[in-house]
């Protein structure tokens, strides 16, 4: 059983790490965290990723530890963060997707995200939308 978790490195963001741990650890499930990357992928993989990028994986990957669960942790790059959530959920076939209502770009937290939305319309599976 896999559960994927997306972050932006915004506080709701946390707060689906949090989720997802929860949902994850009963189930026994490998975390996958993800964070989008617009633009081309760096030639030397993770470790020339930013260390904006790398702090947000670094998140995920210490509440997994902490709990108990195995983890990966990816940045995926590509135009749109819901086409890069869309395709790797596919890709690793996860069983749920935990990500935020909004994000770092949201304008008020009454609305849920364009991102949110778009994901959302597009994606073949569960999604667990934080708020």
């Amino acid at each position: 059983m896999k559960v994927m978790v997306c972050t932006d490195g915004s506080e709701l963001s946390k707060k689906a790490i949090d989720t997802a741990v929860g949902v994850a650890l009963p189930l026994k499930a490998e975390l996958i965290g993800m964070t989008a990357v617009k633009g081309a992928e760096p030639t030397e993989g993770l470790p020339g990723e930013s260390k904006d990028v790398q702090e947000r994986l670094g998140v995920i990957y210490d509440a997994a530890k902490a709990a108990g669960l195995s983890c990966r942790v990816m940045a995926i790059h590509g135009e749109a963060p819901w086409q890069c959530i869309t395709k790797l959920a596919k890709d690793e076939d996860v069983d749920y997707v935990v990500m935020a209502s909004r994000g770092m770009g949201s304008i008020g937290s009454l609305f849920i995200g364009s991102e949110t939305q778009k994901t959302l319309a597009s994606i073949d599976r569960p999604v667990l939308v934080v708020r």
